[in-house]
This record gives structure tokens, sequence and C-alpha cells, in this order.
């Protein structure tokens, strides 16, 4: 067996015997010259599928990824698990043009599913971070800093989600640093503001509610948007207090406007949210402040998140419900799976990806899948929202196939809320 169980005959048995492996190549790569490569690959929720197999079926799981491992590198490599999702991979005596091939090589058999007994097809997607050895600093813990660096990059990033770091990876890791730097005096300095953007009904284009969006506007007039910063915010522990203040300020404003009375308010809230211990707190808080009735509140939790299946969130869930708010799936769609949890777990709506959205009617796979998780959110009797609508012949379809509601820049854009109370949808309620 290897290291954290998976079997193979070139994995190790722990990560110091691996470090120690990568200490030798080192060595010998000041004698001969040769390259030296480690990657790092995430493949998503691996541990999580492993846990859900029947016992000899997660080891036939495991046994086929050390295959398609030793298939595709070099036969002097190293591979071993060093975390519960991770492979790590170590290349001596190679160059920056095997460790390419190799890292596709990688992508495109981690693409091909994983036929295992009665379970059938397991279907996975990675991400690969790729550190050569620097040539200043070359020793064990900077080689291992900077793959794990390219892999949180790999993983922030679109595509085939192979991250090698080379001197421009090292410039973007300075620049984040920069901005977690930054970003931990934004409450202070005041960059972070919000924008709504609204959510409206499909048979009659009247506004329905809006999705509290969070900005960051940095020191020097730039501005970021929360797919870059709120990796960073939860990396350096500031998810609480943003959070916090995203929910109070969401609702302050939310009470400002017209006939909110009727609407819903969305807002969005991360994994480790969700889990922390004072979110009912900041909720209690807000009512206080502001005196937002929380009737009128949906906090949207990705997909992703409540597969996790974490049981203090799952026990905050249905404390929020009981305080009378409502639960969105977000992103819906996308995770490992999508029906069981829903049958399991306190949900009033559902968000189509855009992902779904962007390529009908044109794509007739995308318009099966969406017409699938229609009919299935009707038969559930759970309410659906279209994210990324732009074209009115996406509306029609969506409106055609029973989806109750959606949002997107053929309504209108995020604006913020002076603006959101001045919009032609809004009159329409």
């Amino acid at each position: 067996m290897g290291i954290c169980d998976i079997p193979s005959q070139s994995l190790l048995s722990d990560r110091e015997l691996f470090r120690a492996r990568v200490q030798e190549a080192i060595d010998t790569s000041r004698s001969s010259g040769a390259q030296v490569a480690v990657f790092l690959i995430d493949i998503h929720r691996l541990y999580e599928i492993c846990s859900s197999l029947p016992e000899g079926e997660a080891e036939s799981f495991l046994h086929e990824l050390a295959s398609r491992v030793r298939q595709v590198c070099p036969p002097d490599h190293v591979a071993g698990r060093i975390r519960l999702d991770e492979i790590v991979i170590l290349l001596s005596r190679t160059s920056r043009e095997e460790v390419n091939q190799v890292g596709e090589a990688l992508l495109r058999t981690f693409k091909i599913p994983v036929s295992v007994g009665m379970t059938g097809d397991l279907r996975l997607t990675a991400s690969i971070g790729v550190s050569l050895l620097p040539k200043s600093n070359p020793t064990v813990t900077h080689l291992m800093r900077r793959a794990d660096a390219a892999l949180g990059m790999a993983r922030r990033s679109t595509g085939e989600r192979l991250f090698l770091y080379d001197s421009a990876a090292e410039e973007a890791e300075l620049r984040q640093a920069e901005l977690e730097r930054e970003l931990r005096n934004v409450l202070v300095t005041g960059g972070l503001y919000l924008e709504f953007q609204p959510i409206v009904r499909l048979n009659s284009g009247a506004m329905t509610g809006a999705e509290t969006l969070l900005r960051w506007r940095t020191e020097d007039g730039g501005l970021i948007m929360p797919g870059t910063f709120v990796p960073l915010a939860e990396h350096a522990g500031m998810m609480t207090a943003i959070g916090g203040w995203v929910f109070r300020e969401a609702c302050r404003q939310w009470t400002t406007l017209e006939g909110h009375e009727r609407l819903r308010l969305a807002v969005n809230v991360t994994a480790s949210q969700l889990a922390d211990p004072q979110l009912l707190d900041v909720v209690d808080a807000a009512v206080a402040e502001t005196g937002v009735n929380l009737e009128e509140v949906e906090l949207e939790i990705t997909e992703s998140t409540l597969l996790r299946e974490d049981p203090r969130s799952i026990q905050q869930m249905y404390a929020l419900r009981e305080m009378g708010i409502k639960i969105v799936v977000d992103d819906f769609g996308t995770g490992y799976s999508s029906i069981g949890y829903l049958r399991r777990f306190p949900v009033d709506r559902l968000k189509i990806d855009r992902s779904f959205v962007m390529n009908i009617p044109e794509s007739q796979k995308d318009c099966a899948l969406t017409r699938a998780v229609l009919a299935m959110s009707e038969h559930l009797g759970i309410p659906t929202v279209a994210e990324g609508v732009e074209r009115e012949e996406q509306r029609r379809f969506l409106d055609r196939h029973g989806c109750s509601e959606a949002q997107g820049y053929l309504f209108s854009p995020p604006v913020k809320m002076n603006v959101l109370a001045t919009l032609p949808v809004l009159k329409r309620v």
C-alpha cells in the first residue's frame, strides 16, 4: 500500500520518505545538471469518493488511479498520497519538455471515467500544480512550496487546470501576498462595497428579488472580483469578519428599498461561513441592527459545499430555516452527485448554473440537461432560478420548459442599491 493507502509498486509509505527521495534527486541534480520536478494533483473529492465506495471497490478504484499514473510517468518516478485528496509525483532526471508532456497526459487520463464494479463509471476532475527545481534556493521545502502554490493557481484557473510554477507564477504569488496584506485592512479602509443583480419572474418579467454581489476596490483603484479575493480571505481567516459585514450591510441597504417586503434578498455564504459557529450570531446581530425580516432573506450555498455533508453546516442550515431564512443551492448541476442530498437537506430553491444556460438553445446536449434539471425540480416541488441569461431566446426556452425565475444581463447587470430602486423590472412587481 502507498501513502494514505493508494496501492502501487512505486508509491511510498509516508511523507517524510517522499521528502527524502526529493532530497536525493536534488543532490543528484547538482552533479548531473538534470532537472527535478514535483507534481501535486488534486483529484476533486477523492477522499469522499473512496469513503462512499464498498471496501473492495474503493481498493479497485485506487489501484486504477495508481495504474494510470504509472502508465504516463517515466519508469523511475515516485508517487504517493500526502493529503486526503492529493497525489504527489516526483520526476528526477527530467526536462521541462517531459514535464509538460506528463502533465498533459495526466489531465487526459483523469478525464477518462473509472469503471468500478456495481458503482459504474466515476467521472473525475483534477487540478495539477507543477514545480521545477528553482536555481535560487534549490531545497526540498522551496520546491514543495512552489508546487503547492502552483496547485492553488491551478484550482483557481479555468480550462485544463494544469499550472507550472515559473517566474511569472512567482510574480503572481507575490501579487497575491500583497493583496492578502491589503485585504487584512479592507474593513477599515472601506474598499468593499455591494451590488445587487435582479432576479425576475420569467412569465411576467417582474422583479422578485436580488442577489447580493461583493466587490473590492483596491487602494490603487483596481476592481477585484470575489473569485479572486474570497479564496484569499478564506486563506487569511477573514471570512467571518468579511461575511458578517456583507450580511449586515446587505440587510441594511435592503431595508431602504421601497417594496422590499414582497421581494427576496439573496446573500452568498461560503463553506467556512456555513460551518462557523458565529454565523447565527451574525444573523441575530443583523436583525437587531437593521430590523430586516428574515422571511425575506435567502442564503445561497454552492452545491459543492452541501456535498461535503459537514455535520455542523447541516445543523446550522436547519437552525437558519427555523429563523425564517430560505436555503438556495447555487451552481446546481456542477457537483459530483446532485440528487440524493435534495432529499436530506432543507433546500428551498435551485439556481441552475450558467454553464448550462450559456449554450442554449444552440447546444442540444445543454438543452437536454437543462430540461432534465427543470423536470426533476418540478417533480420535487423546488422552484428554479436560471443564472447567466443574456439572450431572449434563452429566456423563451427556460420559460417554455418550466423555469420559474432568472437573472442575467438580459434583465440587468449588477447595480448599486440606488440604481436598483429605479429599475423598470422593480416597477412591474
